[in-house]
């Protein structure tokens, strides 16, 4: 996602690409240069390196546990390393870039697990729970976030752990992954676009177990699924997509239009099994209503959590690359 938003910035020129697929674009956002200094300052203190010269030439078991011992302490479910702002490559959020609408787009598929936010610390289930670890996450964030956070996605507390967990998935699905695709797909619609535009095609997973990587599964069947098993007939359904698509900018197969480019007006998405189903895994597929909740994902494409720092395109890092045509 971030190579598609980068505008590109003097001798590093945007990438191009006609068709791109994106399975699950997840990343927690970090809209400005403080938490990337302050890992980059833990880690040459785990490495014990003095700068980025002194990592070139570390030894590599070295870093590797200076890297293993950084991933072990992060938060549940967020591994510190993530893609992040660059000043010379993505100078801002790729929400912010794609929401001015002065970047060419490649054509797009795009897809998510319903339970892509699954990476959700099991102890929440209060809201005042999910609070503190938004504190964690954002650190310095508005009042203002906390209560949005508090009354759009509240945590039941009289109907189990799993209706906690499955409420709590909701917050990090906006704020990590599922957004994204309405980031990518809004700015491919825009009326004032002033390239070309070229087709976006939307797809959910639905199939349980519905996680995140789910999808790889079937993408790649018939070697072992990394997660659960698979339905062959969904399986080769998904594969002839993502070949004709990779072939024509089309998922559908010649003479068909099955799978119907996302519109601007009435949206569908193409389900890969039933979006109700709860129990019972159902593995037709078929198109339906585009559920992703356009509000709420047009709040947070604007980093309200740190807004003055994120307004700002970002604070230069305090490290760079040396040696840029690597």
């Amino acid at each position: 996602m971030h190579h598609i938003a980068s505008p590109g910035y003097g001798t590093i020129p945007k990438l191009q690409m006609q068709g791109a697929i994106l399975q699950s674009s997840v990343f927690f956002p970090r809209p400005n240069g403080t938490q990337d200094d302050e890992m980059y300052t833990k880690f040459l203190e785990l490495a014990q390196a003095k700068d980025l010269d002194a990592l070139w030439t570390a030894d590599t078991k070295v870093l590797q546990n200076a890297n293993a011992k950084m991933v072990h302490e992060a938060q549940y479910g967020y591994f510190n390393f993530d893609p992040t702002i660059y000043y010379r490559y993505v100078p801002d959020l790729p929400g912010q870039i794609l929401a001015r609408g002065d970047i060419a787009l490649p054509a797009l598929l795009l897809g998510h697990e319903k339970l892509d936010g699954l990476f959700t610390p099991p102890w929440i289930r209060t809201t005042e729970a999910l609070l503190d670890h938004v504190r964690v996450l954002f650190p310095g964030v508005p009042q203002s976030v906390l209560d949005m956070v508090a009354s759009e996605y509240p945590v039941p507390t009289n109907s189990g752990p799993q209706a906690s967990l499955l409420a709590t998935t909701e917050f990090f699905n906006d704020i990590a992954n599922q957004c994204n695709s309405m980031y990518l797909t809004q700015a491919s619609l825009k009326e004032d676009q002033i390239f070309y535009p070229h087709p976006v095609y939307r797809y959910v997973f639905n199939t349980l177990p519905a996680v995140h990587g789910y999808d790889l599964g079937y993408t790649y069947f018939p070697s072992p699924p990394p997660i659960a098993p698979v339905d062959e007939t969904l399986a080769k359904y998904f594969q002839e997509a993502i070949v004709n698509f990779t072939r024509y900018l089309d998922p559908n197969p010649q003479d068909s239009t099955f799978w119907d480019e996302y519109p601007s007006e009435n949206p569908k998405v193409m389900n890969m099994g039933d979006p109700l189903q709860t129990a019972k895994s159902d593995y037709t597929h078929s198109l339906g209503p585009d559920l992703l909740n356009t509000r709420l994902c047009e709040y947070w494409e604007f980093a309200p959590w740190n807004a003055p720092a994120a307004s700002k395109g970002g604070s230069d890092p305090q490290f760079v690359v040396q040696n840029e045509e690597l």
